[in-house]
């Protein structure tokens, strides 16, 4: 029986050198995994599948460390190692997904390739040939506004007039 509260899946494939590669890891492993649409990463598990699962999870912390660590040398031979290593990495979201437009990389490509892919549910990272890399995306249009939520002056992108403002705690 079909789930018809999830609306149909978009697909789309990216081949990404590795500047652009890493770019789009920064901000995954930086900015994203903070948000609250953010679910978990994954890489394949090498032992015990068949009683855990495929997929083991990635703490954020995990992956900066492997993939790009702060003051690293060499960081495209350390992503390209951590892939020869787990052959991929996967990003999970909570319903909703994250919207398109929250990475850099994935607001230059997708809009042109495949417009009706608004919100991304699975991210996934693959090497494809010597610097370069493969990211499978799966989503689908940007979620309804929730009726239950209301809509406020703080959802609003007008200008709260706070800007530059220092509050002192005294």
């Amino acid at each position: 029986m079909a789930d018809k509260s999830q609306p149909p899946q978009e697909t789309l494939q990216l081949r990404l050198d590795a500047a652009t590669f890493k770019e789009l890891l920064r901000d995954l492993i930086f900015r994203e995994t903070g948000k609250p649409y953010f679910k978990q990463l994954h890489i394949p598990r090498q032992r015990w599948r068949r009683m855990l699962g495929d997929w083991q999870p990635l703490t954020p912390y995990q992956a900066e460390r492997e993939l790009l660590p702060v003051g690293g040398r060499d960081i495209d031979a350390r992503i390209w190692q951590f892939f020869l290593t787990y052959e991929r990495l996967q990003a999970e979201f909570h319903a909703g997904g994250m919207p398109v437009t929250a990475i850099y990389v994935l607001r230059q490509h997708c809009p042109p390739l495949n417009a009706a892919l608004e919100h991304v549910y699975l991210l996934e990272c693959t090497p494809h040939e010597q610097h370069e890399y493969r990211v499978d995306l799966r989503g689908g249009p940007a979620p309804p506004p929730d009726p239950k939520r209301p809509t406020s002056k703080d959802d609003s992108l007008e200008d709260d007039g706070l800007e530059g403002v220092y509050i002192s705690e005294r």
